[in-house]
């Protein structure tokens, strides 16, 4: 796989890990009870909203000290935003990245970029025994737990069908160090390293057969799509396929 198809990311798909803030208490909350000024709240997908396989969102948002065009927000012109801030100035400007620029003290420690939260991506949770990942539609943004894949080439509930698939799962345990009860780290240094073949040579019935699988969450149709992207043999579907132990009954 590694000789033949190239990385995720040279394959047209971008790897990242949603937002730290170093002080969740403050910056993350109950939309409705965040007291800023509605523009200085973002949507949140946190791990618990993905539990089902799919988007459901508990409620919870963000408050983002920047712009859209980058720097932090003139708290002059926020004044509930300032107010909120200055009732937790104790704890977030504590923080180490508070700390290094004491001017740029209630910067949360990752830059928030509100265009992603307004792009559809497939969020994967950090550690899980299975691949798990999610198609969010363009609404939420990512909370730091969660890492996220986004694409101009690749369609993305497509992609959701290979990540799904048990060849995901070969790919992750084979780099990453395996935790305790069985569980591995779905991190984006190892997500990057996944082998996917280009867009523009997945034929059209493939391309709908990967999209229909990843609708349905159909594990089974991911695997047998997946088998055909990458031209698997038998024997190889074979050695993808779940141990099961067998018995034989010796008795009457």
């Amino acid at each position: 796989m590694e000789a033949l198809f190239p990385m995720l990311e040279e394959a047209g798909c971008k790897v990242g890990i949603g937002v730290a803030t170093g002080a969740d208490k403050v910056y993350i909350g109950l939309m409705d009870a965040l007291d800023v000024e509605e523009d200085r709240k973002l949507p949140l997908a946190m791990t618990r909203d993905l539990l089902t396989g799919r988007i459901e969102w508990r409620g919870y948002g963000v408050i983002n000290p920047f712009t859209d065009e980058g720097p932090l927000v003139d708290l002059a012109k926020y004044p509930r935003l300032k107010r909120y801030f200055e009732a937790h100035k104790s704890l977030i400007a504590s923080r180490h990245v508070a700390q290094k620029t004491p001017a740029n003290w209630y910067r949360t420690i990752d830059r928030i970029t509100p265009s992603l939260a307004r792009r559809p991506k497939l969020l994967i949770p950090d550690i899980k025994g299975q691949a798990q990942v999610v198609f969010e539609e363009g609404v939420l943004y990512p909370h730091h737990n969660l890492y996220f894949v986004v694409s101009d080439t690749w369609e993305l509930r497509a992609l959701q069908a290979v990540l799904l698939s048990r060849l995901t799962r070969l790919f992750i345990s084979t780099y990453s160090t395996k935790m305790r009860g069985g569980f591995l780290r779905f991190q984006a240094q190892y997500l990057r390293r996944i082998r996917l073949p280009l867009w523009k040579t997945v034929g059209a019935p493939l391309r709908e057969r990967l999209v229909q699988a990843a609708i349905a969450l159909d594990l089974d149709a991911c695997d047998e799509a997946m088998a055909e992207l990458y031209g698997l043999t038998q024997h190889e579907k074979q050695m993808l396929a779940p141990k099961t132990a067998t018995t034989e009954n010796h008795g009457a």
